[in-house]
């Protein structure tokens, strides 16, 4: 559900990432009550590629030596840096059934920690409301939905929020579609029920938006690329590759492979072909196979001489 009766737009003549941010930025100067980045890397139920994959998608390669964290610790580390603060909180929340204990370390600028929800089947509207009661009304969550690659710097999306509005302010690209970057006033949630499941759409955010201003910045085009399927893996990975390599050589052509990621700990014959796809530690690819947008998981194996397309690879597939 969106609101945007009032909503203001960005019409993007050059890309944002190309624009500099005016230190004296009403939004910049509004982050200083920023007291933490949220990152929901948990799930109601996992879907087909977590279960075969056995990963979360923080987890999961984006390219050679660099996951999905990985991208995000140096977006975070880069918006530490611009907000000047020695330690930028990052909350790392993951579902229950996922196993992870509480982590509390620093990153170099990063005061990271990855918290299981407190409760089962909380919603995303709910978490966020008992993670608010920890702080003041006017202090400032950034929300963002781990399993997804920003293609935009994150300062830059987060200033142009914060701009926008000082309840609620989000990004959504110009068919509506969001980009799971949230900025919110604690003081908004105030008023969510505080037992049971509160989804942040559907339910949260009629009643946020009854009584605060919620405010939508569209882009032309999606600022992020979601990792919850294979298909949008497959995408973000492929846009991810195709926009590095046009910057130092050209972006490949559609019928083209934009890249091929082998983990260590996998096989891959000599001969195989790999056309946009990963093989995960445990994977094991035989001769003359041909891998199209698939994954390989550990204990997975692409027969030799037959082609795999758009399917996840699991043991005894």
């Amino acid at each position: 559900m969106l609101y945007n009766a009032t909503t203001p737009r960005l019409n993007m003549a050059v890309p944002m990432s190309s624009v500099p941010i005016d230190p004296a930025d009403p939004g910049l100067i509004r982050l200083a009550r920023l007291r933490a980045v949220v990152l929901l890397a948990g799930t109601v139920r996992a879907n087909h590629l977590r279960k075969v994959t056995q990963r979360p998608a923080l987890q999961m390669p984006v390219s050679q030596g660099q996951t999905v964290f990985d991208c995000w610790r140096e977006q975070l580390t880069t918006m530490a840096e611009r907000l000047g603060v020695p330690g930028l909180p990052v909350r790392v929340m993951v579902d229950q059934a996922s196993g992870v204990d509480a982590v509390s370390r620093f990153q170099g600028r990063l005061e990271l920690t990855v918290e299981p929800d407190p409760l089962d089947f909380r919603g995303t509207g709910g978490l966020l409301s008992d993670i608010a009661r920890e702080y003041d009304d006017d202090d400032l969550l950034l929300v963002g939905h781990a399993s997804q690659l920003l293609f935009e710097p994150l300062m830059t999306l987060t200033a142009a929020i914060a701009s926008s509005s000082r309840d609620v302010s989000m990004i959504c690209s110009r068919d509506g579609t969001p980009s799971g970057l949230i900025l919110l006033r604690c003081g908004c949630l105030r008023n969510i029920n505080q037992v049971g499941y509160i989804d942040l759409n559907e339910q949260a955010m009629p009643v946020i938006a009854s009584d605060h201003d919620v405010r939508i910045v569209r882009y032309e085009r999606p600022v992020a690329c979601s990792l919850r399927t294979l298909r949008g893996y497959m995408h973000a990975l492929r846009r991810f590759h195709c926009e590095h390599q046009a910057v130092n050589r050209g972006a490949p052509h559609d019928w083209e492979s934009a890249f091929s990621l082998v983990e260590p700990g996998a096989q891959v014959h000599e001969s195989a072909v790999m056309h946009d796809s990963v093989v995960l530690e445990g994977g094991r690819v035989e001769p003359g196979a041909v891998v199209v947008r698939s994954v390989v998981c550990a204990g997975g194996v692409a027969p030799a001489g037959q082609v795999i397309s758009d399917t996840v690879v699991g043991p005894g597939a």
